[in-house]
């Protein structure tokens, strides 16, 4: 691991059975759900209900392998870029042995709840994110 680089933020996401297709297989819409859930994890313990305010303007996906079956997966996250209004994080979900399911990325803008115009992140959010998450991934991709 780089000496300068937080540990990796992972987060366990438990996949129940009404999530599987009729092969068994975790349905591809369901991976975006786990996404969401870890990064909703890492808001958790910091964020204000002014910085919860943000639309997605992005999400994409690339799908390496199905996981079937029920079971616990590990989404990683980290900051791929942090602007005045925007953010983007990526992501890694990772199957019970490790192994690479998927990986994307997901692009948000803070929005003032008023006007619905792009606003500055506050200065809890733009710490949170640099002092927490690494600007890489822990795994290839």
């Amino acid at each position: 691991m780089d000496a300068e680089l937080p540990e990796p933020y992972r987060c366990a996401s438990r996949v129940h059975w009404d999530e599987l297709d009729p092969m068994g297989i975790l349905h591809n819409a369901r991976y975006q759900v786990h996404a969401e859930r870890a990064v909703g994890a890492f808001f958790a313990d910091f964020v204000n209900d002014a910085d919860l305010f943000h639309a997605v303007r992005r999400f994409e996906i690339d799908f390496r392998r199905p996981l079937r079956g029920q079971g616990t997966m590990q989404v990683e996250l980290w900051l791929e870029h942090l602007g005045r209004t925007s953010c983007r994080h990526g992501f890694a979900l990772l199957g019970p042995d490790g192994q690479l399911l998927a990986s994307g990325a997901r692009a948000v803008v803070k929005i003032d709840p008023d006007t619905f115009r792009p606003v500055e992140w506050s200065e809890t959010w733009r710490a949170a994110h640099l002092s927490r998450l690494r600007t890489k991934p822990s795994v290839p991709i």
